[in-house]
């Protein structure tokens, strides 16, 4: 049962914590950061049915990855291409998974959203890993679609808080995007690196045909590029995440840390799963998530707005606080989310 388990990679579960990233969204954006214990309850559940499809996609996965893996230097050790499982019981475990997935699904949350969601991630494995499509062996569009799964996952956090139809901002879902495709371009980086051979590489992946060390630094350095962009355009946009332009510093230094660790040679893999359970990088996480929910506390409060400060710089002539918000809630705002009736 433990060989099957693996196969289903439980361990991998942990990449749905990004599903948070789309509570939070809806929180801050939506619910004015107020939260409840029944909310709590549902952003907990949200977990599961994702967790649960997930390894259904997984399951799919290594069954018709198992003639490549069997050249892998590590990969060659699971539990297919070692013949430790039965192809028809994963089969039967993979249908498991997805029949109770959805009837969660259906049950816990009236927000038909979040069961579409569920039904995007599904078919975000389907495309990525079955022939004649397989966008796995495509080189870069295999790292758009296998990051697609991040927009996805704060769908999925989205709709299991928020109630009516409307999406997550445009900014914001692809700022998510384009940091997935980070994290799956450095993947495939380290793992290039770590095979060491071009031809056994190309023969493991077709996609590893096309790539090369300067196309994926590229690729990194563009996707990392495209993510502070569209951070920046969210930020800049709606008021509610205005103070959060201090904690940009931190996610800049963030980014230079994973290039950093990209480019070691004792890196081996930059799994997101394998990053998440590093000490220092859970340290730094929870710090700017303290700092951000600070920062957002501090502008529903009405304590601190970041825009009054940057405004307000030498150059500028200084115009007294409460003068100021006068005059900025006489002007038409930024677009903002309308918070929905219940």
């Amino acid at each position: 049962m433990i060989e099957y388990l693996k196969v289903s990679r439980i361990d991998h579960w942990l990449k749905n914590i990004f599903i948070l990233f789309g509570h939070a969204v809806a929180v801050v954006l939506v619910l004015d950061l107020e939260i409840s214990g029944g909310l709590i309850g549902k952003a907990i559940l949200s977990l599961i049915p994702a967790c649960l499809i997930a390894s259904a996609n997984y399951i799919l996965n290594e069954i018709l990855d198992a003639p490549f893996d069997r050249l892998h230097p590590t990969k060659r050790l699971r539990g297919i291409p070692a013949g430790k499982v039965k192809i028809p019981i994963l089969w039967g475990l993979m249908g498991g998974y997805i029949v109770v997935g959805f009837g969660l699904s259906l049950w816990w949350f009236d927000n038909i959203g979040y069961t579409i969601a569920l039904a995007l991630l599904l078919v975000s494995g389907l495309v990525y890993n079955i022939p004649p499509v397989r966008l796995k062996d495509r080189a870069f569009l295999d790292v758009i679609a296998e990051s697609f799964n991040n927009p996805i996952r704060l769908w999925l956090g989205w709709y299991a808080l928020v109630p009516g139809p409307q999406p997550p901002p445009l900014s914001i879902m692809l700022a998510w995007w384009f940091f997935g495709a980070l994290l799956m371009t450095g993947k495939r980086y380290s793992e290039y690196r770590f095979i060491g051979n071009e031809e056994l590489s190309g023969k493991y992946r077709k996609s590893f045909q096309v790539y090369n060390d300067k196309s994926l630094i590229i690729a990194m350095i563009s996707y990392a590029n495209l993510f502070c962009f569209c951070a920046g355009w969210a930020i800049s946009t709606y008021e509610q995440l205005n103070n959060l332009v201090f904690v940009f510093p931190l996610i800049i230094l963030a980014v230079v840390a994973y290039f950093n660790h990209a480019m070691k040679e004792s890196t081996a893999r930059l799994e997101p799963e394998q990053l998440l359970r590093n000490p220092w990088i859970v340290v730094c996480t929870l710090v700017t998530a303290l700092l951000a929910v600070g920062l957002l506390y501090l502008h529903k409060t009405d304590k601190f707005h970041a825009k009054y400060y940057l405004d307000h710089t030498p150059l500028a002539p200084t115009l007294p606080y409460h003068q100021w918000q006068e005059s900025s809630d006489s002007q038409p705002g930024p677009e903002s989310i309308p918070t929905p009736i219940p």
